[in-house]
């Protein structure tokens, strides 16, 4: 009877806090930042710190698109999806998405901009049981993400398609994150990749080793041959009496000009020259900037959730005419999870990396068709 009793009581308790959620886009804006937000989680609360603080405020308090996913985590991927699995968010705002997977068992690494870890290394402190496996780390989209160690089993973020201009630098680093990467190649790869079964070097790669060897040592004799001349006309000139120093001096001070005047006009050509290399290369960025980031061989295991608020929106419409080049897109409604959601269309897009082949293993492709 008391074991019963017990159970009604946890069942009553897990029914309260399942109850409607009031996503907060009906609080005033400022009012945000003065509480916490409290998230029903489970049989408890995760309490989330918000703040005026930020390089832009509005990543410094808590959006719907959060809420939502935390939910869908919790409800639909659950503990047995996430145990164990290796994650990293972006742009994680104030942390409750990064919260939710890390006491869902996940090991995790949310990225935001340093301005925004005081806020965000607190919620964690604050919330999660596990601080070895929940970091906080700097992220910026596009850059270098090798000291990241992809790739890994998912990667999570909401509310990140609202910027134009920053389409393009998400979809390279969720290429990345996703991906495979060659190790970078060591001062002799080169050379042990071309021994020969017992291990010798061939003799026309020695043959070439040698010139190149000659080719330095040529390059460092004349480089000293330079010093030497110019030692020579130094002295020459300290040698020379006034008159003739001054004649000297004239004569120099003309070709100085000559030479000053065609230096001008070869920086003018250069200018120009570089000027137009950059109007073209602006012009093929948004078609070449996401190749290499294609071309990595993508983890097959690796899973992609992104939230966001459908608003039709210009981002949006970059973001979805692109990212089907690249991924594999399924759309998932939300607001089946919570009655509270009703009003809202938060979709979550579920993705996955193409395997992307070179361009010319594709055209070597349609000319044997």
């Amino acid at each position: 009877m008391g074991r019963r009793s017990h159970k009604q009581e946890l069942h009553k308790k897990k029914v309260e806090i399942s109850q409607t959620i009031y996503l907060p886009r009906s609080w005033d804006y400022y009012e945000r930042f003065k509480q916490p937000y409290f998230y029903p989680f489970e049989f408890s609360q995760i309490e989330i710190k918000q703040s005026e603080l930020g390089d832009i405020k509005i990543n410094a308090t808590l959006w719907d698109t959060a809420i939502v996913m935390s939910k869908f985590f919790e409800l639909e991927i659950g503990r047995d999806g996430l145990k164990g699995k290796r994650i990293i968010e972006l742009g994680s705002g104030v942390g409750l998405l990064g919260v939710v997977l890390s006491l869902l068992g996940a090991d995790i690494i949310i990225t935001e901009q340093k301005s925004m870890h005081g806020i965000l290394e607190y919620n964690v402190k604050k919330n999660c049981k596990d601080l070895s496996k929940t970091k906080v780390q700097e992220l910026w989209w596009g850059d270098n993400i090798l000291d990241f160690k992809p790739p890994f089993d998912m990667i999570v973020g909401s509310d990140l398609i609202y910027e134009d201009h920053c389409i393009d630098l998400l979809l390279k680093s969720l290429m990345d994150l996703s991906s495979f990467h060659p190790k970078p190649k060591s001062k002799y790869s080169d050379i042990i990749d071309q021994l020969d079964e017992n291990g010798n070097i061939p003799e026309n790669l020695l043959e070439n080793l040698k010139i190149n060897n000659d080719n330095e040592e040529e390059e460092e004799n004349d480089e000293e041959e330079e010093e030497e001349v110019e030692e020579e006309e130094k002295e020459e000139k300290e040698d020379l009496d006034e008159e003739d120093r001054d004649d000297l001096e004239e004569d120099n001070k003309k070709e100085n000009i000559y030479d000053s005047n065609f230096q001008y006009n070869k920086e003018i050509k250069k200018k120009y020259k570089n000027k137009k290399i950059k109007e073209d290369d602006e012009e093929l960025k948004g078609e070449d900037y996401l190749v290499s980031s294609s071309l990595l061989e993508p983890n097959p295991d690796t899973v992609i959730y992104l939230g966001y608020e459908h608003r039709e929106m210009n981002a949006e419409s970059i973001f979805m005419n692109k990212v089907n080049k690249y991924f594999h897109v399924e759309t998932i409604t939300t607001k089946h999870l919570n009655p509270g959601f009703s009003g809202v269309d938060i979709r979550i897009l579920k993705m996955k990396k193409i395997k992307q082949q070179p361009p010319q293993e594709e055209k070597d492709k349609e000319e044997n068709k």
